[in-house]
Parts: C-alpha cells; sequence; structure tokens
C-alpha cells in the first residue's frame, strides 16, 4: 500500500512537471510534454483507475499551484482527462459464462477516445466563433501571424508557407488527431511498462485484435462528405470531425497489416521497415491505410488470413 503511494505520488509530480517545461522554457521541453499522460497511464496501468485519479488530482493540484488556473484548465482537458478515460474504459471486464475474463474492446476505446476528442474540438470551435465572430478571420489571422513572425526571424515562407493559410480549415483536426495519436502511443507504451514490471491490471492488446463499432464508417462518411460540400466556418467542423473518425481506420488499416505480417517469418523487419516507410512518406501511405481500414470493414481480410 505504502510503495503503490508512493509510485501514485512519483507519477503526480513528474506528469505536472513534463507540462510545466513547457512554460519554464526548458531544454527540450516540447519533446518532455509529449509523454505528460505517459505516468497517469502507467499508474493506472499498474495499480488500477482509483490509483491514476488519485495520481491526475495530485498533478492537477502542483499545475495550480505552479501554473495557475489557466495552464490547470488546459492540463485537465488535454492531458488529465482522456488519461483517465483510456484507464477506465481499457481495465472494464466481466466474466463469461465459462469462467474466463472478458476486457473490454480496445476498438471500443478508441471509440470512446476518438468521441471525446471530437467534443472538445466541437466545444472549442464554438467558443472561438463566439469570442472571435468568424472562424475562418480567427484562424487564417492566426497562420498569418505564425507566418509573419518566422519571416521576421529570417525565415521563408514564400509557396508552401503561404499556402498553408489557404487550408486554415484542417488545422483543428490536425491538432485533434495528433492529440488522439498522442495518447494513444502513451497509452501504448504505459501499457507495455506495466506488462514488464509484470504488475499490468489488463493483459497485452495485440493491434491485430482491433475491431471498431459500426457506426464509425457512417460517421466517417457523413463528415467526409460534408467536409467536401461544406465552406466558410462549417469547413472548420467537418474537416476536423473528418479528420478525427478517420484516425479508428487508420488503427484498423494497420491491424491489417499486422495480421498479414504475422504470417511472415521476419514479421517483426517487415513491420519495421513498413513504419520507416510510413515515416518517411507519410500522407499518401497513411491515406492508404485509412482506406485499407475502411475495405477491412466489408472485406474482413484478417478474418481470410486467420
Amino acid at each position: 500500500m505504502r510503495r503503490d503511494l508512493m509510485l501514485t505520488g512519483l507519477a503526480a509530480a513528474a506528469s505536472a512537471t513534463l507540462y510545466l517545461s513547457l512554460t519554464l522554457g526548458v531544454l527540450g521541453a516540447p519533446l518532455f510534454a509529449y509523454f505528460v499522460q505517459l505516468p497517469l497511464l502507467f499508474v493506472g496501468f499498474s495499480l488500477g483507475a482509483a490509483s491514476a485519479s488519485l495520481a491526475g488530482l495530485g498533478a492537477l493540484g502542483i499545475v495550480i499551484l505552479f501554473g495557475g488556473s489557466i495552464a490547470a484548465m488546459v492540463f485537465l482537458v488535454v492531458q488529465v482527462a482522456p488519461s483517465l478515460l483510456a484507464v477506465r474504459q481499457a481495465l472494464l471486464a466481466r466474466k463469461a459464462e465459462d469462467g474466463s475474463t472478458e476486457w473490454y474492446p480496445p476498438g471500443l476505446v478508441l471509440a470512446a477516445l476518438v468521441l471525446y476528442a471530437a467534443a472538445v474540438m466541437v466545444l472549442t470551435l464554438i467558443w472561438v466563433r463566439l469570442a472571435t465572430g468568424s472562424l475562418e478571420a480567427a484562424f487564417t489571422a492566426a497562420v498569418t501571424h505564425v507566418l509573419d513572425q518566422f519571416e521576421a526571424a529570417g525565415g521563408a515562407t514564400s509557396g508552401l508557407g503561404r499556402e498553408i493559410v489557404d487550408y486554415a480549415a484542417i488545422i483543428p483536426g490536425i491538432v485533434a488527431v495528433s492529440w488522439v495519436l498522442m495518447t494513444l502511443v502513451n497509452a501504448a507504451l504505459a501499457q507495455f511498462l506495466a506488462l514488464r514490471g509484470g504488475q499490468a491490471q489488463r493483459p497485452a492488446i495485440a493491434l491485430a485484435e482491433l475491431w471498431l463499432p459500426r457506426w464509425c464508417g457512417p460517421a466517417l462518411g457523413v463528415f467526409a462528405l460534408a467536409a467536401l460540400l461544406t465552406g466558410g466556418d462549417a469547413a472548420y467542423f467537418a474537416q476536423g470531425l473528418a479528420a478525427l473518425f478517420a484516425v479508428p481506420y487508420l488503427l484498423q488499416g494497420l491491424a491489417v497489416v499486422h495480421s498479414a505480417a504475422a504470417r511472415l517469418q521476419a514479421r517483426g523487419l517487415v513491420l519495421t521497415g513498413f513504419y520507416v516507410v510510413l515515416v518517411l512518406f507519410s500522407w499518401p501511405l497513411v491515406l492508404g491505410i485509412v482506406l485499407l481500414g475502411l475495405l477491412e470493414d466489408w472485406a474482413h481480410f484478417r478474418r481470410r488470413l486467420a
């Protein structure tokens, strides 16, 4: 019990410190800040949801004390809440008729995180719209300001840089997608560390076992169609939601890739090469993987590979 409390306290301090490093100008702070959720998730997957909640409250108190109320509010919404949501959903379980434990499906955990991110993004866009009167004007002005500052520092923004202004509507979606992926990376790493430490509350989750709820496809279709047909302020909502609801299909496409690689002798080498190519040629390949994930709903590639 004492050890658990000590680990929970250390996790709270680590999470708050990583978050506050952004405001202190610490060298490498953006990289550190990427792992703000890791201590909370590790405690959750190792000790349970109650310990994760206690660590989250402790970290929030530290941020309030040293960062102020606004920083604490952002910390709560962006870091603590999705971490606790992931832990709670992932640790849900029930007894099957044969006495075995049935764990909450990873696809539903992913869907819950996407829905949370979608709700936060929509509410944030509504707030910006009410505060400024125009999402299009607000985001265009913000992007232009950043580009002007970059030019003032000696950077070149002609060509591709200025084209960013024309695609400002996708910025909320890019931010939201990055946020969800950040949570997923931290959750996977936290589960790995908990398993290595021999105290994981849930067995390992194989990516190949990811199955999405049926409503994900229609939701993505509706938002993708809206993204193509709308303009102005509505485009910020539609494009952002379309990008967010493509994330589950990106993961399902990767699940198909992992299932196919499992049939090969050099599975590790093949997957390593695949992810290297994915990093180097991200956008075209990512779109292809999303399409593969969508096709999986109808073609059931993994069942054929089994």
